[in-house]
């Protein structure tokens, strides 16, 4: 029989491999799972706080009868506050940023946690606020996740399809590297984390004030029917 060690790996600094191998795919698979239960035509004219309610909601859904052991020490939390490193400028109380969404696994300690930035992508949402200092930007400016190694974003596609985002957001990068603190070690690239998310790319960047780095996972959820939907 297996033990408790099989289930979960440790906090993020005392395994790296198992984080990174097993923690970040298992992230994701969860948040396959919740948008499996969803049905994304609907979501075709949705604000993103719509879609992101909905989708922790079926997330939370799935934890609540786990279909596997590693399940049950996970949860999910819907636009949590981001509490800042005492060496910067503390906000307290309702002033303190909030991330999209963060999955925690109690096992560890201390617990591993990953946190995903959420934004539409469509003919009125474009890559560059994608991008911007309410996107990415809040990783790069480390307002959430300052002392993370590793963070998601999520665009939700509500027009055209996810290669075509992702190909936007590529262009943009590679034309303002500086910009968005791009790291040549870690370019841009596609890097699906589990086989149920083939719209899954990754990108390294640095981040000021003696920050560490942070590698980003993006991926593109579809949340609109495209002519191709159908036969």
């Amino acid at each position: 029989m297996k033990g408790r060690q099989s289930y979960q790996p440790g906090g993020r600094s005392s395994n790296t491999v198992d984080y990174d191998t097993v923690f970040i795919p298992r992230v994701h698979r969860l948040l396959k799972l919740g948008y499996d239960r969803l049905n994304p035509a609907e979501y075709a004219e949705s604000e993103e706080t719509t879609i992101t309610g909905d989708l922790v909601e079926a997330v939370a859904d799935t934890l609540d009868y786990p279909a596997e052991d590693w399940m049950r020490f996970f949860c999910v939390h819907d636009d949590p506050p981001e509490n800042q490193p005492k060496r910067r400028r503390v906000r307290r109380g309702r002033s303190r940023q909030r991330v999209d969404i963060r999955l925690d696994c109690a096992e560890s300690s201390p617990r591993a946690r990953f946190r995903f930035e959420c934004k539409r992508l469509a003919t009125t949402h474009m890559a560059t606020a994608y991008l911007g200092e309410k996107g990415l930007g809040c990783f790069l400016n480390a307002e959430y996740a300052a002392a993370d190694a590793n963070a998601g974003m999520l665009g939700y596609v509500q027009s055209d399809d996810e290669q075509t985002w992702a190909a936007r957001i590529e262009r943009c990068l590679a034309k303002s590297p500086q910009k968005y603190s791009c790291r040549p070690q870690s370019p841009w690239r596609h890097e699906p984390v589990i086989a149920d998310f083939p719209h899954t790319y990754r990108s390294g960047h640095g981040r000021g004030r003696g920050g560490q780095p942070i590698e980003i996972f993006h991926t593109f959820l579809r949340f609109c029917c495209l002519a191709s939907d159908h036969p």
